[in-house]
């Protein structure tokens, strides 16, 4: 069937990468953004890990990682947020001043990996999914599952919870809420 779609044309579309879009509508110049991967991604690639580590990536993930950033980096600056030294206090949210999604990029850090974080994820935790989305100093990270669905895992229970959203969804309110916390932090100095 795949193959028929294919030549007549009735092939589903690959969604369109929004990573830019979400970015101009909530970043400013207190921000810096790279990507996790020097080269561009194709999603034969997110397949093969997919089968390899057994996780559906969801389409809106991968158009992600295959469009202009390869995984992102996304952080307040530094002269903006000072980072958390070792013994500091504060709220929660004070410690969370960046985020990132992942790569399948193999040039790329086994941090950054898709396929090295997803061996990672279940070595620690003995779950089957995968992570698509942290933020930096929150163990709670957004994860890939089986079935394709958006997962957060819960450190404290060791499970995986439903998030109810399409990767857009989800990376759209976490991006703005690194803003409204910088926008906190910076109204704080």
């Amino acid at each position: 069937m795949g193959l028929l779609n294919r030549l007549f044309g009735t092939a589903k579309k690959p969604p369109k990468d929004r990573t830019q879009e979400i970015l101009a509508r909530h970043l400013d110049g207190d921000f810096r953004a790279f990507p996790m991967a020097e080269s561009q991604q194709e999603i034969a690639q997110v397949e093969a890990i997919g089968r390899k580590v057994g996780i559906a990536y969801p389409p809106e993930f991968t158009a992600h990682i295959c469009g202009r950033f390869p995984g992102i980096y996304v952080e307040v600056k530094e002269e903006v947020w000072a980072r958390p030294k070792m013994y500091d206090v504060g709220p929660f949210w004070s410690f969370l001043y960046a985020l990132h999604t992942f790569t399948s990029a193999a040039e790329s850090a086994p941090w950054m990996r898709l396929d090295s974080a997803a061996e990672s994820f279940r070595l620690q935790t003995g779950l089957l999914a995968g992570p698509v989305l942290q933020i930096v100093g929150d163990a709670d990270l957004y994860c890939a599952d089986a079935e394709g669905q958006i997962v957060q895992f819960k450190h404290e229970t060791n499970e995986l919870e439903q998030v109810q959203l399409g990767f857009w969804q989800l990376f759209e309110r976490e991006v703005s809420e690194l803003r409204a916390r910088k926008d906190l932090k910076k109204g704080d100095a």
